[in-house]
């Protein structure tokens, strides 16, 4: 196995110092003007190169040590007798400095990075490497385990290394060119490697710098994991602003996330809706003065409207920001301001900048405000299609650019749109088409500090829901109570058969619900 020895010389106090100031008040945000994302890194680390752009437990790194890694990544990859443009190169590394390096690294080298999870399953690993045949994988010494493969492997390392033979070629991959592949989560069946492109990542950043309140002087606590889109995206969005990021495996417990907010000063926290739900239960959020923070913002998932207010209220005069988004799409479609949270109930908001959404039935036609229908997207930052897989990509992706979301919406006559599941979930029962959210939103209505889960099950040649309740905030569950005001506010075909209180859902590594896990719950009748 090759190593890679990452160059970062900077003495930790001095660099300390430099993120401790407020870099002489610059409050910009930096967005440059390019087509390919990997020269924008470059236009920006260079502008930024003596201010912090991560900060761990341990050490800071400016934007200038981060550059000279990743261009001692592209030298490596450069001089392999393998290289070619477009080769592509898995990363199996956590948030950390090592990651950052070796992603802008591998685009600085015009070629294609494929982030996984550090703890991604053997059966997966398979799939994704069958599906896109990678040349190249970095990691770390640490990470090995299950990692057999037929392509090379190379150790990123932090230590201190001599400097670049020569100075790197700049990249030349362009606008429409892959810049990425993101493997959906597989959870059930085959992962799909949604592909994207420099356009679609530098749109979707530049939305989102527009809509999210992200400034050059910020510090963001990063916990949503780099290799999936929302983490990428919280990625993107930083470095291209010039802010800093702080990351490590010590914030991943509720308690310490919010004693990492205030021991580094954090101005922002990004997470999906279930991480949320644990700092509501476990976090103490609102005891710990949070003087520094500014803002959050909730993706990759629906997110109640209790939990929404209650967040709002325990962070004020921080400001909490929805956002709605999926991978094929870079990943953000829309976004709903601070100020309509209590105005539009359960709303995604508005389209972001550059976005289109419609609601449409199954012929394709636009439905009227109030009606359900499939969301529909277009825009700059929809994907140019699965890898390797016309079929699947032309089931979602129309010629002249729709995406289908595969989210049952509907808007309102203001042109705020609402989701009302994920139309894989229908069932049909009994002759009726029913969506466990259904299931859900009666149990979390009645009872506000649970998070329930309704899943099918099979009782002989019939179809009917299991329900899994776990508590959000330590109070005991009541399921016979449950159980009857399921039967009161239910018709009988959508009353479950099997009530269950698990004490935490099962999360996948994308930190969603793992439904398929918690399938395996589910008893045979």
């Amino acid at each position: 196995m090759d190593t890679i020895l990452l160059h970062f010389d900077t003495p930790t106090a001095a660099l300390r110092a430099v993120a401790a100031r407020s870099d002489d008040g610059d409050a910009r945000t930096f967005q440059p003007t390019a087509s390919n994302l990997a020269t924008a890194f470059l236009n920006v680390a260079t502008v930024r190169s003596n201010h912090a752009a991560l900060e761990t437990n341990e050490t800071v790194f400016s934007f200038d040590e981060v550059l000279r890694a990743a261009q001692r990544v592209q030298q490596f990859l450069r001089t392999r007798p393998d290289y070619s443009a477009g080769m592509r190169v898995v990363l199996k590394l956590p948030n950390s400095a090592e990651y950052v390096a070796a992603f802008y690294g591998t685009l600085l080298a015009d070629c294609v990075p494929v982030p996984i999870p550090v703890s991604i399953e053997r059966l997966r690993w398979q799939q994704i490497q069958e599906l896109c045949q990678p040349q190249l994988v970095f990691t770390q010494r640490e990470h090995l385990a299950g990692l057999e493969s037929n392509a090379s492997t190379a150790s990123l390392q932090l230590r201190e290394a001599t400097g670049l033979s020569d100075s790197p070629p700049a990249p030349r991959r362009h606008g429409d060119d892959l810049a990425m592949v993101l493997f959906t989560s597989g959870s059930t069946g085959v992962p799909k490697g949604v592909s994207l492109s420099h356009r679609n990542l530098l749109a979707n950043a530049e939305s989102i710098l527009h809509d999210l309140p992200i400034r050059a002087d910020d510090k963001a606590l990063v916990l949503v994991p780099f290799c999936h889109a929302f983490g990428n995206s919280i990625l993107q969005t930083h470095i291209l602003a010039g802010a800093t990021m702080v990351v490590g495996t010590p914030f991943l417990f509720p308690a310490a996330i919010v004693q990492a907010l205030a021991k580094f000063g954090a101005t922002s926290f990004s997470a999906i809706p279930d991480v949320f739900g644990t700092l509501l239960k476990y976090g103490q959020l609102g005891e710990t003065p949070l003087p520094s923070l500014r803002y959050m913002s909730v993706a990759g998932g629906g997110m109640r409207h209790d939990m929404a207010a209650n967040i709002t209220a325990l962070i004020a005069p921080a400001t909490f920001h929805v956002m709605y988004g999926q991978t094929e799409a870079s990943p953000r479609l829309a976004s709903l301001p601070p100020d309509q949270l209590t105005l539009r109930k359960g709303s995604i908001g508005k389209p972001i900048l550059g976005v289109e959404l419609a609601i449409r039935d199954e012929s394709g036609r636009d439905l009227p405000p109030g009606e359900v229908g499939m969301l529909c997207a277009r825009g700059d930052n929809v994907m140019l299609g699965y890898w390797n897989d016309p079929e699947s990509t032309a089931m979602v992706l129309s010629n002249d650019g729709w995406l289908q979301t595969g989210d049952l919406a509907h808007r309102d006559e203001d042109g705020y749109f609402y989701i009302d599941g994920r139309a894989n979930l229908l069932v049909k029962i009994q002759g009726h088409r029913v969506h466990p959210a259904e299931i859900e939103g009666v149990v979390e209505a009645s009872f506000p500090n649970t998070r329930a889960v309704a899943l099918p099950m099979a009782r002989g040649e019939e179809t009917r829901f299991a329900l899994f309740v776990a508590a959000q905030n330590g109070q005991p569950i009541d399921m016979a109570e449950i159980r009857a005001t399921c039967i009161r506010e239910l018709p009988t075909y959508k009353v479950p058969l099997h009530f269950e209180i698990v004490k935490e859902l099962p999360l996948t590594s994308a930190l969603k619900v793992d439904r398929a896990a918690l399938s395996l719950r589910i008893p045979q009748y």
